[in-house]
Order: structure tokens, then sequence, then C-alpha cells
């Protein structure tokens, strides 16, 4: 991390000194779990609040190696919540330079590389789950991540088994991602939209009544959102006006979308191949992309002479 930016996320992290991040993130937070549709809102009102400002911050002061898993299995492949999330905080983290590698089980990563090659240059790790164990343990001694970074992750509940939103045991479709963090030392962090994704744990008595399966596991650090893809918008959004770097430039959603949906990435709640996220309208995953992007640049003052690409391309 160059000194010149780590002097200025210790300037601007200090809520005391600087309200308006402090303003700014409690704004986006609000933002992420206004539609409620699967009760984070409820949960922010139990009193789980602030959470945006200290996953950002930590996301920044440990960027210099990160390791983002991603991959949550329906029907017979995976979903566009959690790939979507972690192609764009790769693209916002090597605006930074930081050094990024994205994992998951061996076929859904194949697809995500193969998305990614009309996206954005990345680095993979397949992880097949004969050898899950070992290839974990040489990934970590390996990269030596300062950072792990989880987007839309199944989770197992107490009693070790893995379950979607539908209370179906997927445990054979998934891998014990639990056991990375057994192995890295250094921070986690989460961006989950129910209960039932790894990370959730730390949040057991505010989903107390919700129709969820809790996962047992808990990271550091915890986004929540109506769509966990969102809370990665949302952190980068806020990142940007901590760095003063606009980091969701040079990602589009909905080419993004559409490129996982060529490569039999699913609507999670839908199951259909269509460009969207947890069966909303893609006119609102392109609208509260849009209101993020334009919060971090209104923030970060751009001047007009600055060449700013459009803030979508056309839903249709």
């Amino acid at each position: 991390m160059a000194e010149r930016d780590a002097a200025m996320v210790d300037l601007v992290l200090d809520k005391y000194r600087h309200p308006e991040i402090n303003a700014l993130a409690i704004q986006i937070e609000a933002l992420l779990v206004a539609t409620n549709v699967r009760g984070m809102e409820t949960v922010r009102n139990r009193g789980y609040r602030g959470y945006l400002q200290r996953a950002v911050s930590t996301l920044l002061r440990q960027r210099e190696r990160v390791a983002i898993v991603s991959g949550f299995p329906v029907t017979q492949g995976f979903e566009t919540d959690g790939p979507a999330g972690a192609l764009a905080l790769a693209n916002g983290l090597r605006q930074l330079g930081s050094e990024v590698v994205l994992l998951g089980i061996d076929h859904y990563i194949a697809a995500l590389q193969r998305c990614a090659r009309e996206l954005q240059p990345s680095h993979f790790m397949p992880v097949a789950p004969a050898c899950v164990g070992d290839q974990l343990r040489q990934f970590v001694a390996q990269f030596r991540p300062t950072l792990l970074v989880f987007v839309e992750v199944p989770g197992a509940g107490a009693d070790g088994r893995y379950r979607n939103m539908r209370f179906r045991d997927i445990t054979e479709q998934t891998l014990p991602w639990e056991q990375l963090m057994s192995l890295v030392d250094c921070p986690t962090l989460a961006f989950a939209d129910g209960g039932n994704e790894l990370g959730m744990g730390r949040l057991h008595q505010e989903l107390h009544g919700l129709p969820v399966a809790c996962a047992a596991a808990s990271t550091d650090e915890l986004v929540i959102a109506d769509v966990s893809n969102w809370g990665v918008y949302g952190a980068l959004a806020l990142a940007s006006v901590c760095v003063d770097r606009p980091l969701l430039q040079g990602f589009c959603l909905v080419r993004c979308l559409r490129a996982l949906n060529l490569e039999g990435i699913v609507d999670g709640v839908t199951g259909a191949c269509t460009a969207t996220e947890d069966g909303l309208l893609l006119g609102q995953s392109v609208a509260m992309f849009s209101a993020l992007r334009a919060l971090a640049e209104g923030a970060l003052a751009m001047p007009e002479s600055e060449d700013i690409a459009p803030l979508e391309e056309d839903v249709a």
C-alpha cells in the first residue's frame, strides 16, 4: 500500500474529524436494506448498525493481497448473486494496486473465468471437492492473504449441514469454506443477505424469528444488504470516497450479469437464466448500482472536465 493512500485512509476513516464519511456510510447502509426482502432492514433496526464503515476500513487497510470466495449453488448450477459482486470487488481492488485471487469450487470457477475474459483479467483458484483441504493449505501458504472475503457463500448451520433459502440441504453441492478461515492469519469479511451465508453467525440473535437457516460461522466484519452483490457495490462506493477514486468505474453490471448467464449462471430465486439478482427486476439492480455510484461520485466532487462513463448501459 502506498504511504499516501495509507495516510489518506487513516484520515478519512476518523469519524470524529470527518463526520461526512460517517453520514455517507449510514446513508448507504439504509439504502442497501430498504426493500427488506429477506429481513435485513429488520436486522439493522434491531441494532446492527455501523457495519459498512467498519468493513470498508478493514478492506482498505488489509487490501494488499485479497482472496475472494464466491459461488452459491442453485438447482444444477450457481446464482448471479455472488459472482457479480466478486468481480466488481476485484475490479475495484485492482485499481488500488491489490493482488486479488478469486476462489470457488472448480466447475464454478471455470465458468467465472470464461465470463471474466470479456470483463476483466483476474487470477483464479479452482478448488476440487476431492482435495479441498490440501489445496486450501497450499493456497494460503503461497498467496499469504492479508484479507479473506466471502461474497454470498453458503455457511454450515449448527448441525454442520448447508442449506439454501428454501431450507433444502445443499451440502453435497458446496465446499466447507470454514476450513479456509481456520487456515488464514488475517481478517475476514463477508457479504450476505439472508442468514444461511458464511459470516452470519454473528447475527444469530438479531435473526431470531426470521424464516432463515442461520449459519454458525462468524467473520470479523459482515456487510448485510437486500442482495449480497449490493453490499459489495455499497462498500466500493464508500471506499471510493475514502481514497478519492471512483472504484465502481470500469465495471458494468448489466454486461456482467449477461456474461454470467452465457455461462449458465442463473437468478438464485427464480432459477431463470436472466440478467437479474435474487428475483428482482433488472431495473431495480441498475437503479441501486447507479444510485451508489452517483453518491460516491457526488461526494468525490469530480471536475466537470473528467471523462465519466455513463452510469449504466440500456437495461432493455
